[in-house]
């Protein structure tokens, strides 16, 4: 099945799946601990005697990925019967708690649950909120920015990122109609290649006229790649008219000899983008560079405000679907439509059992879909198809109200000390072990440093707030770090061979700077932030204060 092809009543089942969301989620556990009840997690927890989510809550502790490590790595190594009964057929790979890849298995049933809502639903939700749009208009020509490459386990189980599980599962079936996308499969699916093709992508969807809408994962990325645009746009143009690659664009030959035959020179195409007035180029950007585009579709909202501040300057009154809220490890939620205030999200009644602790962590009530309050926070646990058993994933969410009985919520924040710029999800243990490493080959000691995301260029990087306590940097510190990272954490690694992230940024803090954020701190009531080291920047003060504007 191709993108907004056939219509299905999905939105009338989504509608009846909320209004019963309580019954559909005890029905969720309870179907998964018959289905698992043989495996050896279920043994080991005796899913055969429990018959309620009350008796699942005293039997089955909080888990964490570690608690999974060694158990995927046996079914990696082809045991089954472990987690689920039902083997993976894609394996999720992000950072783990080591410099070793974290791999989240997915079974089948996960991936066609994850069908009905990122296809179905959403191509449905679209075609209601712009009914004078016939499905050519709205799904005839998709810029995809997201690049599924194709990535398999020793086995020959499908592997990647969770934003292109569902992409390669229907391609590996041939349920994909490539012809929706402006480019090619084997640009969208590309085999062993680490290279960066954002170039190859941009040039096929400058060289189609119809696009009617721009597809991503993150907006970060979609903005990246606009940006990209804005920045080269001549050389671009040139390109389109002569059929040739300028020099400023870093292209293999493999690539290189492809476009030559797939994109031939047209100056036709070419005069159209020159006859766009190149002053005030990024204001409306992409409507003046596809008139037909109809929608965007990413991951976005007041998480990301940097990104979206410079979004509205290239897509302008551009109608925005917020898309998912999803992890390696599932798929949470559901934006209701296009252009919402924020990226507000309807918990899936049936893709995960949700639990929610209070963010305040008073008492030791453990909250289901029943029980939570609108305008209060929570951290969530997960049990999901592919074999986590509540699973903390660390995200703080805010019930901001409900459909039918499911809550819709806000994402506010990662509870755990996780910096996630690009989908890398590098946590406080890699941070460490990479300082520690770059201060061995740096001949230098730390007195403190913490990271942040910088977003100011055109890919986002890190910048490490740094406070020597003895040494000197060397020249090519920022280089020593950056290779200390990608050894510690395998998703920036990926990220960074991907070009989703630029080169980490130090900036040095003068001496007695974190005491100052200590004393700073304290001024504020919060004195419990001086017992453990800051390493990752999440509220507005800790970022305010690193940033230059509050240190003194």
């Amino acid at each position: 099945m191709g993108v907004g092809e056939g219509k299905t009543d999905a939105i009338a089942r989504f509608e009846e799946l909320c209004s019963n969301a309580a019954a559909e989620q005890e029905k969720f556990l309870m179907d998964r601990l018959m289905e698992n009840k043989d495996t050896e997690y279920g043994k080991l927890f005796g899913f055969d005697d429990i018959h309620s989510v009350e008796e699942y809550q005293q039997e089955l502790p909080i888990t964490f990925h570690y608690d999974y490590e060694t158990i995927i790595e046996r079914q990696v190594n082809g045991e089954e019967g472990l987690l689920t009964m039902e083997r993976p057929v894609y394996y999720c790979i992000s950072s783990g708690s080591t410099d070793s890849p974290k791999y989240v298995p997915i079974i089948e049933k996960d991936i066609q649950r994850q069908k009905f809502y990122w296809l179905d639903l959403i191509q449905e939700t679209i075609r209601r909120q712009m009914p004078d749009a016939s499905d050519e208009e709205l799904f005839g020509k998709i810029f995809q920015i997201g690049e599924f490459r194709r990535d398999f386990m020793p086995d020959g189980t499908m592997s990647g990122v969770r934003a292109g599980a569902l992409h390669r599962y229907l391609e590996s079936g041939g349920e994909l109609n490539i012809d929706c996308y402006t480019a090619p499969e084997e640009v969208l699916f590309p085999r062993n290649t680490l290279e960066d093709l954002l170039y190859v992508k941009v040039r096929f969807a400058l060289a189609c006229r119809d696009v009617t809408a721009i597809h991503g994962v993150y907006v970060n990325r979609v903005v990246g790649v606009l940006r990209y645009v804005v920045d080269n746009w001549d050389a671009f143009l040139t390109d389109i008219e002569t059929g040739g690659i300028s020099d400023c664009f870093l292209v293999s030959h493999e690539w290189e000899v492809y476009l030559k035959e797939h994109l031939p020179a047209d100056p036709e195409r070419a005069a159209e983008l020159r006859a766009i007035p190149r002053e005030e180029l990024e204001n409306g950007l992409v409507k003046k560079i596809w008139p037909k585009i109809r929608y965007g579709q990413m991951i976005g909202g007041s998480m990301f405000k940097p990104y979206m501040d410079k979004l509205w300057t290239y897509v302008g009154d551009l109608p925005i679907h917020y898309f998912t809220y999803a992890a390696s490890e599932g798929c949470f939620g559901i934006a209701r439509g296009v252009n919402e205030e924020d990226a507000y999200y309807t918990l899936l009644p049936d893709t995960c059992f949700y639990e929610f602790v209070s963010e305040t962590g008073d008492g030791e009530r453990i909250y289901t879909i029943r029980d939570v309050e609108v305008g209060s926070k929570y951290e969530l646990l997960i049990t999901t198809f592919s074999g986590a058993y509540r699973y903390a994933i660390g995200d703080v969410v805010e019930v901001v109200g409900f459909h039918g009985q499911a809550p819709i919520v806000r994402v506010c924040y990662r509870k755990s000390q996780v910096i996630n710029v690009a989908d890398e999800k590098m946590n406080v243990r890699q941070l460490e072990n990479a300082m520690r490493k770059f201060q061995k080959r740096a001949e230098c000691s730390a007195e403190g440093f913490c990271v942040d995301g910088d977003y100011a260029k055109q890919r986002p990087r890190y910048i490490l707030y740094l406070e020597l306590a003895e040494g000197e940097l060397p020249e090519n510190a920022e280089e020593i770090l950056d290779e200390c990272l990608m050894e510690s954490c395998f998703g920036y690694k990926r990220d960074r061979e991907l070009a989703e992230l630029d080169r980490v940024k130090i900036q040095m803090i003068p001496q007695g700077g974190f005491k100052a954020y200590g004393r700073f701190m304290a001024k504020l009531g919060h004195s419990k932030e001086q017992d453990k080291p800051l390493r990752v920047l999440v509220t507005e003060e800790q970022k305010a204060f690193f940033g230059g504007a509050l240190m003194s």
